[in-house]
């Protein structure tokens, strides 16, 4: 059974997980067929964007226009090559909106910082879980030793379930 807190993939019928003890007693192993799919797919199915950075004392003028110009949500930024910060599209309405001196201060200043983080060995559901409780629409993918190595957002694994949904309801078996 996968664990919704940690990922861990655990021997059916224990009632916590073995990784981080979380309990599982609530947990039944996925009922519908598109929750096991979710379950049993990694973050890596569904081809996450590779990420771009940006550093920290980048004007949010530029920021905006890098996000404009390559038709993204949002920029990771870095300081050091260490990942520090999300500064997406939500900031920019909710944090900047209409103060325009805002522009050309550093996007540090309204990024979100030390943002959550996936592996690229995580389920689509530990991801989906992830972004549901955070209040994410995007959510950095890092590598084994910590680096971003791409980027989901809500709207890759909402396509994702509609490819799947549309398989389960022609009668075929969800990849």
């Amino acid at each position: 059974m996968i664990c919704p807190d940690c990922g861990h993939d655990n021997i059916a019928g224990i009632d916590s997980c073995e990784a981080c003890n979380a309990s599982l007693v609530a947990f039944d192993e996925a009922g519908s067929e598109l929750e096991q799919v979710i379950v049993r797919h990694e973050v890596t199915v569904l081809s996450p964007a590779k990420p771009v950075m940006v550093h920290a004392t980048m004007p949010v003028r530029g920021a905006i226009q890098e996000m404009v110009d390559r038709r993204i949500g949002c920029l990771l930024v870095q300081v050091s090559d260490e990942l520090v910060g999300i500064f997406t599209e939500r900031d920019v309405l909710n944090r900047i909106s209409g103060d325009l001196d805002s522009l050309d201060y550093p996007v540090s200043e309204f990024m979100t910082r030390e943002p959550a983080t996936i592996r690229e060995d995580d389920s689509i559901a530990y991801a989906l879980h992830a972004m549901d409780l955070g209040g994410y629409r995007h959510m950095p993918i890092v590598d084994a030793d910590g680096r971003p190595a791409g980027i989901i957002s809500i709207r890759d694994i909402l396509r994702f379930l509609c490819v799947r949904f549309a398989e389960l309801r022609a009668g075929g078996s969800p990849a």
